[in-house]
């Protein structure tokens, strides 16, 4: 079974290190950081209705875009606890910690709930515009993983207001990337 990671790209290699760094330093020096992780049982309701009504959307959105075409990847799926692991530790803990806890949380002192999620999710997108781009120029830029992402920031930002940690937002991050993994070639 190879090891490698699925899809590891320059732009992994540079935005993982940094994640890490903001996270680590989030956790170790943010005096509210642990009440991030502080959740009700009740949470893993949404889990389910949240899952389905994204994945409904993004359904939408690539039927316009042509983001990706839907089925198996059987070669990705040989790696699923790589995939897990590369989900969950090196992506959805870090980018749940900076676009929700960090900066989804600073929009909300600042404006309404609505906006706040609506501005972190557009900050989310804007942040994968390299991830899988062809080029440093706006055309070869990846337009369309800025809009999915947008689209599913607003409902995990939706995820995030509603119970007030980072637990149940992680997961469902998790359960996307690997979907795209898995489902998306």
């Amino acid at each position: 079974m190879n090891s490698k990671l699925p899809n590891k790209s320059k732009y992994h290699l540079f935005i993982i290190p940094i994640y890490i760094i903001i996270s680590i330093y989030y956790l170790f020096f943010n005096s509210s950081a642990r009440y991030n992780y502080i959740f009700n049982n009740n949470d893993f309701r949404l889990i389910l209705p949240v899952v389905i009504f994204a994945l409904a959307t993004l359904l939408i959105i690539n039927n316009f875009l042509k983001f990706g075409k839907i089925g198996i990847n059987k070669k990705n799926l040989s790696k699923l606890p790589l995939i897990i692991f590369y989900a969950l530790i090196l992506i959805a803990i870090p980018e749940e910690i900076i676009f929700r806890g960090i900066i989804q949380t600073y929009f909300q002192t600042l404006t309404s709930i609505i906006a706040a999620i609506f501005l972190s999710s557009l900050v989310y997108g804007i942040a994968h515009i390299l991830n899988g781009a062809k080029g440093l120029t706006p055309k070869k830029w990846n337009w369309k993983l800025v809009i999915m992402t947008f689209a599913l920031g607003i409902y995990i930002g939706f995820t995030y207001f509603t119970t007030n940690s980072l637990i149940i937002p992680t997961i469902i991050h998790t359960i996307f990337i690997i979907i795209l993994k898995i489902f998306v070639k």
